[in-house]
């Protein structure tokens, strides 16, 4: 089953939206999913003392182990958020702090040839797709940011797992749309189409 993490606060929105259609798409398909909706759930975004591998702690919660084996028994994953201050909400970098944790999404190892140990992803073989939405002109913010946020969640994130990943921006995303109510459809079918071959 895909896995969507929905990271949005409740109510209409343009995230809400593209989640909509996503269900829509999927459902049409006659594809069942699973779905986490973080600000539903009200999910913790702070990373913990005992949490904190890097400091000596490695507890994983029944919550967190629990969302570690919908990533492990899935390989496509969908996730949904705004852009804001050009980076994701805190509850989805929680989200990525606590559940793709090393020995899970990445280990370092060290090769013979190098004297110092490299990150190795555990995640191939899966593929995302991240749909964003955010204030800002696409265009705007390719020139003025290089669009920093796809950078971070896309390559410095997904991709160091090794997961596959595209993503796509709903931009000037400040009001709702005719325009973006036509968008959002044909931009769920085209990223789905992909995701799902």
């Amino acid at each position: 089953k895909p896995l969507i993490v929905y990271a949005h606060p409740p109510g209409d929105s343009h995230c809400s939206m593209l989640l909509d259609e996503t269900k829509k798409y999927l459902n049409k398909q006659k594809i069942k999913y699973n779905l986490i909706d973080l600000y539903k759930i009200k999910y913790d975004p702070v990373l913990h003392k005992e949490e904190h591998y890097t400091a000596g702690g490695y507890e994983i919660t029944k919550q967190n182990k629990q969302f570690q084996d919908l990533v492990k028994n899935t390989n496509k994953l969908i996730f949904i958020h705004p852009v804001w201050w050009n980076s994701t909400p805190a509850i989805l970098k929680g989200f990525f702090d606590k559940v793709f944790t090393a020995r899970f999404a990445f280990r370092f190892i060290k090769p013979k040839w190098s004297p110092i140990a490299i990150p190795k992803p555990l995640l191939k073989g899966k593929k995302a797709i991240v749909f964003m939405s955010g204030g800002t002109n696409k265009l705007l913010s390719l020139i003025f940011t290089g669009w920093r946020v796809r950078k971070v969640v896309q390559k410095d994130t997904l991709q160091f797992f090794g997961i596959k990943t595209k993503t796509y921006l709903m931009g000037s995303a400040t009001q709702m749309t005719e325009r973006h109510k036509a968008m959002a459809p044909k931009m769920a079918k085209k990223a789905l189409k992909w995701l799902l071959k």
